[in-house]
């Protein structure tokens, strides 16, 4: 089950991290939080990660707590947890904070539609979306126009935004953030339509919506979240 499909909040910050979601919140936001976490709680002392699951609240959250969350996230000491909703009333303070424990790359990437179908690309065994590394000066938006054509043959045009998705990874000992740009695209042309096999993409595909969400079953959370993120703001197409 996607997490939209549980909790309706105002976003800003989406942090995926070894596929685990961490959501930070203003306190004062709180009430658009319409379903109840499996476990809120107001500190993190005396608490054994082993014992969560599912999605947790967390109360008034500082600098120390993130600390907290992160290692016991990369040392997998919360197998079980799927969401940490984190609400701070220091929202810029803490995101900051995020930030700095990280080096961040920047990417952008396309939901491309074709009519009622959208293009997805399986690349090293799952599914997943065109995106890729802005180049050096290089604006968001034009980089994520020009990966859909070098990874999957295919003319688009900007619609608009659509997200912004955070996901991490380790790259020679370090922590890297890379923050993607997503943006609804149309397709132009797709008469040359073919595989970047040199990036790894075994095989392009347009999916109705119903064949996307099967797909993405085996796809990263990110990827999910960029396709919820379409559903949210298009209900009717759902």
């Amino acid at each position: 089950m996607y997490l939209f499909n549980r909790l309706s909040i105002a976003y800003d910050m989406k942090l995926y991290i070894n596929d685990k979601y961490l959501h930070l919140i203003r306190e004062s936001d709180a009430g658009s939080i319409h379903s109840s976490p499996d476990f809120r709680l107001s500190s993190l002392d005396d608490i054994s990660p082993a014992s969560l699951s599912g999605v947790v609240l967390l109360e008034h959250t500082i600098e120390d707590h993130i600390s907290q969350i992160l290692n016991w996230i990369e040392f997998k000491k919360i197998p079980k947890v799927q969401t940490i909703i984190c609400l701070t009333p220091e929202y810029k303070l803490v995101k900051s904070f995020i930030k700095s424990q990280f080096r961040i790359v920047e990417a952008a990437g396309g939901l491309v539609r074709k009519r009622d179908k959208f293009l997805l690309i399986f690349r090293l065994g799952k599914w997943d979306l065109p995106k890729g590394k802005l180049e050096k000066d290089e604006k968001a938006k034009i980089a994520a126009v020009r990966e859909v054509m070098e990874e999957c043959a295919v003319e688009a045009e900007l619609v608009d935004k659509l997200c912004t998705t955070w996901h991490t990874y380790i790259q020679e000992g370090k922590r890297i953030l890379k923050k993607t740009t997503w943006y609804n695209m149309n397709c132009l042309n797709d008469a040359n339509m073919e595989p970047q096999y040199i990036e790894n993409i075994e095989d392009i595909r347009w999916m109705t919506i119903d064949q996307a969400d099967h797909a993405l079953k085996n796809s990263y959370r990110s990827i999910q979240g960029v396709m919820e993120s379409w559903k949210h703001h298009h209900p009717e197409s759902s």
